[in-house]
């Protein structure tokens, strides 16, 4: 049914004196269920959405998005944009668009979804209320547990035509400590692969830290950012990434020899995965930074284009907009060979974050302050929690990474971020900050 949605569009753009047209359908079926004790409120929603992109011979492309389309609808578009304003003359990017894809298998979707039973949902939740027995004073206030099926269709009248499908499995948690509530989330492409007895167990190592009332004394120049706190940091900085972001400033992006960014839709089991980008590209690994030298930005076709550039595969669609934009699809940190012991070992004595909130800009536009909760560590052994705030700038934060493990874990914002542990040196600056 896909398919033959799709090349209703294509000829029917096409019929309507459009020289090139591309379709991209998007089939969303989404289980969701909730709350503290069993049975769980359950409800299902499905969504059908049909995006083109049609260009003429020359000038800007027009494009329109359908919810459940039927032909009649479909032309009726197609008509509208026949009466917009025509070619302007100006070269546009319809031949960047692929004739083909290379086929790759990629492990994102779970069979099991088929055979769905609520009673997995339900035994997740009791499975997440019987870890909290190992520590006291932690109390689960809510449960809301997500599971999705994706069907993406995309062709173009250049003869590419494509499909894939992919599951996605959520779970949020609200939990409580003392007067602290704190909602975590974990995402999996397949079910099998939640450990509740972990999620219990961060829950209870963030919220510890949110009791924090100390600052740490002025020795303690070494931290050790968590996963967790590493994918906030890098998620706030990320845009700086991106093609239509970067202003010219490639020249500035540098970091440690021990850091790569890389980008990388090819990654089996990861929630960001994709065999192709919503333009066609072919998944690849893109290395953004390596070895702390600039070497690529995240773009889509129509940056890449205007900027002469070639695109890297990140052009995908969001709730808004009708044509692709820039997104990242498993931005991450190269892991390496180092534990997180080798790491507090070498810090010898520090900081152990594993909580970062954004509180605002700093001295300067590129400058942000962070406030930080986290555990003091010295000679390997974690002790009393802590809390401070410090400022950085992305080219700072990045220069001060001394180090990187090997513990590399991925969380889901809107795009997959993961980051191994990460070991940097900050300096005091004042009573109460320290900058990075």
């Amino acid at each position: 049914m896909g398919a033959l949605v799709l090349e209703t569009v294509l000829k029917t753009g096409q019929d309507a004196g459009f020289s090139t047209v591309e379709a991209f359908q998007e089939k969303i079926w989404r289980w969701e269920s909730e709350g503290g004790d069993p049975p769980l409120s359950s409800h299902e929603l499905q969504s059908n959405r049909l995006l083109a992109r049609a260009f003429r011979e020359s000038g800007d492309p027009l494009g329109f998005s359908l919810s459940n389309p039927d032909a009649r609808s479909i032309k009726q578009c197609f008509s509208n944009l026949g009466s917009a304003s025509g070619p302007d003359g100006k070269k546009n990017y319809a031949h960047l668009l692929p004739r083909e894809h290379a086929k790759i298998k990629l492990d994102i979707f779970d069979p099991g979804i088929d055979a769905w039973n609520e009673a997995d949902g339900v035994e997740l939740l009791e499975k997440i209320r019987e870890g909290l027995v190992t520590f006291p004073g932690l109390k689960l206030k809510k449960f809301h547990f997500v599971r999705i099926l994706k069907k993406v269709y995309l062709a173009n009248s250049h003869g590419f035509m494509a499909k894939y499908k992919k599951t996605h499995f959520q779970v949020q948690v609200a939990f409580m400590l003392q007067d602290h509530v704190l909602e975590l989330s974990e995402s999996h492409i397949h079910f099998s692969h939640f450990n509740p007895e972990r999620l219990v167990a961060r829950a209870a190592n963030l919220l510890g830290a949110l009791t924090a009332e100390s600052m740490p004394d002025t020795s303690r120049e070494f931290f050790i950012f968590s996963p967790e706190a590493s994918v906030q940091m890098l998620k706030e900085f990320s845009c700086a990434l991106k093609l239509d972001q970067l202003a010219g400033r490639s020249r500035v992006i540098g970091a440690c020899s021990r850091v790569s960014i890389l980008d990388n839709p090819a990654m089996d089991g990861q929630t960001g995965s994709v065999p192709f980008d919503d333009e066609g590209i072919t998944a690849q690994e893109n290395y953004l930074i390596n070895k702390g030298e600039f070497v690529l930005a995240a773009a889509d076709i129509r940056t890449a284009f205007a900027r002469q550039k070639k695109t890297s595969g990140n052009g995908f669609h969001d709730e808004r907009g009708i044509f692709p934009q820039i997104q990242f699809s498993n931005l991450y940190f190269k892991p390496s060979a180092s534990s997180l012991a080798h790491l507090l070992r070498s810090a010898a004595k520090g900081v152990l974050v594993y909580l970062v909130k954004l509180k605002g800009c700093g001295d300067s536009a590129n400058e942000f302050v962070f406030s930080a909760y986290g555990y003091s560590f010295e000679n390997e052994e974690i002790a009393r929690p802590v809390h401070f705030n410090f400022r950085s700038t992305m080219r700072s934060y990045f220069l001060h990474i001394l180090d990187v493990s090997r513990e590399l874990r991925f969380f889901h914002h809107r795009f997959n971020i993961g980051s191994p542990y990460l070991l940097l040196q900050g300096r005091r600056n004042s009573e109460k900050t320290i900058t990075i």
